[in-house]
């Protein structure tokens, strides 16, 4: 019984609607593609989201200081780590865009060439 449910399943095919790409065994370089891809976009927004929360946190921290220089300076802190890990992601923009250059593919939005 199982292994007619099985059959049943292979001949039909099972698609993932939650991976792009394909749903064969062949389209699975297609698939891991996409998914770097997209999980290099994904890291890109939260990292963004990230930055502005920590950079207005250390505003806020900053206003509300009151002159304490301890507090002050915890604000700067946070300012200058969000700034730098803001560098960070335009970075990792800019070394994606050189590669895709150097290699002249474009890295992001993955084409696969296909025969016929």
């Amino acid at each position: 019984m199982q292994f007619e449910i099985v059959k049943h399943v292979l001949a039909t095919g099972i698609t993932n609607t939650a991976v792009p790409g394909g749903n064969s065994p062949s389209d699975s370089p297609r698939q891991f593609a996409i998914t770097i891809a997209t999980l290099w976009q994904t890291i890109i927004l939260v990292g963004g989201l990230a930055f502005l929360l920590y950079f207005l946190m250390g505003g806020i921290t900053w206003i509300t200081a009151g002159g304490d220089k301890g507090k002050i300076e915890e604000a700067r802190g946070k300012i200058t780590q969000g700034l730098v890990g803001l560098a960070v992601l335009a970075a990792s923009y800019v070394i994606i865009k050189f590669i895709e250059t150097a290699i002249g593919m474009n890295i992001l939005n993955i084409s696969w060439p296909t025969a016929g």
